[in-house]
Protein backbone atom coordinates (compact mmCIF):
# COMPACT_ATOMS: atom_id res chain seq x y z
CA UNK A 1 0.00 0.00 0.00
CA UNK A 2 2.71 2.20 0.24
CA UNK A 3 3.24 2.93 -3.39
CA UNK A 4 -0.42 3.62 -3.29
CA UNK A 5 0.66 6.94 -0.59
CA UNK A 6 3.44 8.13 -2.65
CA UNK A 7 0.59 8.73 -5.72
CA UNK A 8 -1.49 10.57 -3.55
CA UNK A 9 -0.16 13.93 -3.28
CA UNK A 10 0.71 14.47 -6.88
CA UNK A 11 -3.15 14.99 -7.90
CA UNK A 12 -3.01 18.32 -9.79
CA UNK A 13 -6.03 20.57 -9.92
CA UNK A 14 -8.12 20.39 -13.25
CA UNK A 15 -6.94 17.14 -14.33
CA UNK A 16 -9.30 13.97 -14.19
CA UNK A 17 -8.88 11.12 -11.61
CA UNK A 18 -6.48 8.86 -12.28
CA UNK A 19 -7.34 5.04 -12.30
CA UNK A 20 -4.99 4.21 -9.21
CA UNK A 21 -7.27 7.81 -7.27
CA UNK A 22 -11.05 5.88 -8.66
CA UNK A 23 -9.95 2.71 -7.02
CA UNK A 24 -8.73 4.31 -3.71
CA UNK A 25 -12.05 6.16 -3.84
CA UNK A 26 -14.24 2.99 -3.95
CA UNK A 27 -12.13 0.89 -1.78
CA UNK A 28 -12.28 4.29 0.94
CA UNK A 29 -16.06 4.02 0.37
CA UNK A 30 -16.44 0.38 1.02
CA UNK A 31 -14.53 1.07 4.45
CA UNK A 32 -17.01 3.75 5.09
CA UNK A 33 -14.73 6.49 5.03
CA UNK A 34 -16.48 10.13 4.49
CA UNK A 35 -16.27 11.91 1.30
CA UNK A 36 -13.81 15.14 3.18
CA UNK A 37 -11.36 12.07 4.68
CA UNK A 38 -11.07 10.46 1.00
CA UNK A 39 -10.46 13.75 -0.34
CA UNK A 40 -7.70 14.61 2.43
CA UNK A 41 -5.61 12.04 1.32
CA UNK A 42 -6.23 12.65 -2.41
CA UNK A 43 -5.23 15.95 -1.80
CA UNK A 44 -8.65 17.17 -3.88
CA UNK A 45 -11.57 18.64 -3.07
CA UNK A 46 -14.53 16.98 -1.24
CA UNK A 47 -16.76 17.79 -4.40
CA UNK A 48 -14.43 16.17 -6.95
CA UNK A 49 -14.72 12.88 -4.29
CA UNK A 50 -18.76 13.49 -4.63
CA UNK A 51 -19.02 14.11 -8.55
CA UNK A 52 -16.67 11.54 -8.94
CA UNK A 53 -19.47 9.52 -7.16
CA UNK A 54 -22.34 10.18 -8.27
CA UNK A 55 -21.22 10.20 -12.69
CA UNK A 56 -19.89 6.69 -11.91
CA UNK A 57 -22.46 4.95 -9.39
CA UNK A 58 -26.03 6.93 -10.94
Amino acid sequence: MDSLHSTMNQHVKGKHLSFEERVIIQLRLKDGCSLRAIARELNCSPSTISYYIIFFFY
